[in-house]
């Protein structure tokens, strides 16, 4: 079934709620363009879905065949060698296409050779997959100490997504020969010194995990290239192909059963159905081998502050929270308030509002704005930063999952977190862009993540 991207224009914000609550189409929610006739928003959805639109009074423009045109980026990903993959082959800044499956796992393990090994470690994380393949991460840090604040990266959640493993490989290996070199970094305007990289390297410790969905991965890069989920088996009895797996990014252990606490209006773009093509929530709260890596690494490594999730697109930073508008001036409202269950997840309503203290959003403010300023100076592209909570609301997401998690447990870090959403809709494929343009937002989104590091204390 194909499956199109395409422009869909209402008459005001409810009807583009209704896009989510009514017609069950998932929408690049901050994408929202004030237009002549209404409001405009980017979109992937069936011919059926977009022809009912038309009928109900939306206007829709097709922009292209996402299937059809996801099969060539399938054939533009990159070639195989024979036999061990050579550490020049696995480079992204030299390659001319996606890297596999395989190759991201290659290049993970190329990245603790002589000399990096003194200050990178290969991570197993602990859960296989579905399809019984071995997640890795790296540990990039040149020293030790529980003071020694830890930065997550975690890429390749949705299957889809291509670029996220590509960029976080690509900012290992950047960073890792900057520091072997002692060599500054240059993307665009903006030059990380050889200090800088040695003060981040001796002072911090990174985390980065690029590939946490390798069988979704391997079958949207094979075969259905708009897959999202991961690969878990159809429930008994369900025999389409996409009542196969979950999406990760609705999984995690905050507000996941969704119906319980928000409004039953609220055009929350989550699912219980296994065979919604695109957010099934799972059976369970971290149901997944895949949830369970991502999470194992917080409990694995108290020291992790801070934390960055990279998805597309549509070219924000997104901050907490995600499940309703921010405040700051009623803590007793909040997501473990049972007396609010049922009210959550309605925008711009006085029912509830997610507490999130000033100080907190201060930093998380300053800190989404220092990427943005430095994506910027790649090669002018501006991300806007703001809070995830948008035309609908989210549960389950690794963001607001890992804030949560030193409100729920005390003794847990605070962890500032956060969303990258790269590359714009005016791309074609925009999940998965021809290389010659994705390589230039792995540049702008390795030069945020750079600042990132530098500005994060």
């Amino acid at each position: 079934m194909s499956r199109y991207h395409a422009r869909i224009t209402g008459k005001d914000q409810a009807a583009l709620a209704d896009l989510v609550t009514k017609h069950k189409i998932i929408v690049a929610r901050h994408t929202i363009e004030k237009v002549h006739d209404g409001y405009r928003i980017d979109a992937h959805a069936t011919d059926a879905q977009l022809k009912a639109l038309e009928a109900a009074g939306y206007t829709v423009d097709r922009r292209e065949d996402a299937e059809a045109e996801g099969k060539v980026r399938q054939r533009e990903t990159r070639a195989r060698t024979a036999g061990p993959q050579e550490p020049e082959s696995l480079s992204v800044a030299a390659g001319t296409g996606y890297l596999d499956v395989e190759q991201v796992e290659a290049a993970l393990a190329a990245a603790t050779a002589t000399p990096n090994d003194t200050f990178a470690r290969l991570i197993k994380l602990p859960h296989a997959t579905w399809e019984k393949r071995t997640c890795h991460a790296l540990k990039i840090g040149n020293g030790s100490g529980a003071a020694r604040p830890g930065i997550y990266f975690l890429g390749g959640v949705h299957a889809r997504e291509w670029g996220s493993p590509d960029i976080l490989i690509h900012f290992v290996q950047l960073l890792s020969n900057a520091y072997t070199t002692h060599t500054p970094i240059k993307i665009g305007s903006r030059t990380f010194s050889a200090a800088d990289i040695k003060h981040v390297i001796e002072t911090k410790d990174l985390f980065v995990f690029p590939q946490a969905n390798p069988d979704g991965r391997h079958y949207s890069m094979t075969a259905e290239s708009m897959w999202r989920k991961n690969r878990r088996p159809a429930p008994a009895g369900h025999t389409k192909p996409q009542c196969c797996g979950v999406d990760i990014n609705r999984n995690y252990n905050f507000l996941w059963n969704f119906p319980q606490y928000f409004d039953p209006q609220s055009p929350i773009a989550n699912s219980t159905d296994p065979c919604d093509y695109e957010v099934y929530i799972g059976p369970s709260a971290e149901s997944e081998p895949e949830t369970q890596n991502a999470v194992w690494m917080f409990d694995t490594y108290p020291n992790i502050r801070y934390f960055v999730d990279l998805h597309s697109y549509s070219e924000d930073i997104l901050y907490n929270w995600g499940d309703d508008e921010d405040q700051s001036s009623h803590p007793d409202m909040n997501f473990q308030n049972a007396a609010y269950d049922g009210k959550r997840g309605i925008a711009n309503d006085n029912a509830y509002r997610e507490f999130i203290k000033s100080e907190d959003k201060k930093i998380a403010v300053h800190l989404a704005n220092a990427m943005r300023d430095a994506i910027r100076a790649s090669r002018g592209r501006v991300y806007k930063t703001e809070q995830s909570m948008s035309l609908y609301p989210t549960a389950g997401t690794s963001d607001d999952y890992a804030f949560s998690r030193h409100i729920v447990d005390a003794k847990k870090a605070k962890v500032f977190s956060y969303t990258i959403e790269w590359g714009s809709p005016d791309n074609p494929t925009p999940f998965h862009p021809a290389y010659p343009e994705m390589k230039q937002i792995i540049d702008e989104v390795t030069s945020g993540l750079l600042a990132f590091c530098i500005e994060a204390n």
